[in-house]
């Protein structure tokens, strides 16, 4: 209902005669039955069309001239002495309103598909700036102006006045519109246009730099196409490969060589291994073999500890690789969608690389953990004492010769503590007379 009602006010102001130019009161001759309709329904939406006719509904009467007034809700439509009245208001330059009136060619709204029209013209170039807002940085709405980067800011003012309108090129502002796809290459067409606009209107005084660029639209295209030419000819599916294949080189390179700067060191683990095995020696008490079986571990801590330290930095390496390589994937599928399927593969193998090299760092460390365990079972096998002081196990801790003979001498033998029996009966009987041989005793007389 909202758009009918416009559309009769429309139709009314066109053919309404103000008293004044640039008023809003006059006559409006009703020449057949749609101008009455238009009429009662501008008057049935009051509280949005404010039109009111001397005489009221029933002083419309086709054939006749009435008398009447309309100022339109500021909400609702806008209502313009001239295009550069319009083009004064706030925001206008940047985009249009839906519903708006240019009382001194009676030309609104409904009229801007008409290019040949002042709003068809105004219409184009909303149009052209709002493509112009996907160009340049952003656009700077409360100021009106396009901000480009470019060695800096550098700012573009949407400045323009009906006399620009009338002086540009319909056609060739229409095709500027139109520039930059929206495929593959939209990104790098749309700065070769930033560069474009930057260049041809940088000389130029900031209040009057897009007034002349409309005027210079067929110089601002053909500088845009001769850019673009320079980059599609530098841009094929062939070098598109080559850079992805020389990156491809460039990040197996690095990830080969997070093992190749600790080669030393990894090589270092089996010799260490080895030097454990033959420079620990059987050690009874805390004796010199003792300490040189603790120094040989002291030696075996360090070097899995300074091990370990480079094998955990070198997998964070590889995890800053593999970010690095998604995210040069996300951007090849971004930028060239198109073809991203024919050369991703090389990312996905690099990304197979980088994991690989994850588990054979994980199996490094994984032998570097085992012999650090058999070191220490080597050690405690081979000095039984230093177990024994880690368990608390005192049976098999060595007592010195000394200590032994003191702990012997103050404990009575019983040998000494009880007398023996023949001792004791030599000492109550006295020995008796030895016996007399047989062969001195004298023979018996019978």
């Amino acid at each position: 209902m909202t758009d009918l009602v416009w559309t009769a006010l429309a139709l009314i102001a066109k053919a309404f005669k103000p008293r004044a130019p640039g008023e809003t009161r006059g006559e409006f001759f009703i020449a057949e039955d749609k101008d009455r309709s238009a009429i009662e329904l501008c008057l049935n939406d009051f509280e949005n069309t404010g039109l009111t006719v001397r005489g009221g509904l029933t002083a419309a009467v086709v054939g006749k001239l009435v008398e009447m007034e309309f100022l339109p809700k500021p909400g609702w439509a806008s209502v313009s002495t001239t295009m550069d009245d319009l083009l004064q208001e706030t925001r206008n330059r940047i985009r249009t309103k839906q519903r708006y009136l240019v009382l001194n060619t009676k030309e609104s709204s409904d009229d801007a598909q008409d290019e040949k029209t002042e709003v068809g013209k105004y219409q184009l170039v909303v149009k052209l700036v709002q493509a112009f807002k996907d160009v340049a940085g952003f656009l700077d709405t409360d100021e009106q102006c396009l901000v480009f980067i470019s060695n800096g800011r550098f700012d573009l003012p949407v400045n323009y006045s009906l006399a620009d309108l009338n002086q540009m090129n319909v056609d060739e502002v229409r095709a500027l519109t139109t520039l930059v796809p929206s495929d593959t290459h939209k990104k790098q067409c749309a700065a070769v246009l930033a560069t474009a606009i930057v260049d041809l209107v940088r000389s130029q005084p900031a209040a009057s730099r897009f007034s002349y660029l409309l005027r210079h639209a067929t110089e601002l295209r053909s500088a845009y196409e001769q850019g673009y030419k320079i980059y599609a000819a530098g841009f094929s599916y062939e070098k598109l490969k080559d850079t992805v294949e020389a990156a491809r080189i460039e990040y197996v390179g690095k990830i080969h060589k997070v093992l190749s700067d600790i080669q030393n060191q990894l090589l270092g683990i089996p010799v260490a291994t080895i030097i454990v095995a033959t420079q620990m020696k059987d050690a009874k008490g805390f004796g010199t073999e003792f300490f040189v079986n603790s120094s040989v571990l002291l030696g075996c801590w360090v070097f899995v500890f300074l091990t370990g330290l480079l094998i955990w930095n070198q997998f964070h390496t590889l995890g800053v690789l593999e970010a690095e390589i998604a995210r040069q994937k996300r951007q090849l599928e971004k930028e060239y969608l198109a073809v991203a399927g024919g050369v991703g593969n090389a990312f996905s193998t690099l990304a197979a690389r980088a994991f690989t090299q994850k588990v054979i760092l994980l199996v490094v460390g994984g032998f570097l953990v085992a012999g650090f365990a058999l070191a220490h079972i080597t050690y405690f096998k081979l000095t039984p004492d230093a177990w024994a002081r880690v368990t608390g196990d005192a049976s098999v801790i060595p007592q010195s010769p000394a200590s032994a003979a003191s702990k012997a001498g103050n404990r009575p033998t019983a040998a000494a503590s009880v007398p023996s029996a023949n001792t004791a009966s030599a000492r109550s009987n006295p020995p008796l007379a030895p016996p007399v041989p047989a062969s001195a005793a004298k023979p018996s007389k019978h």
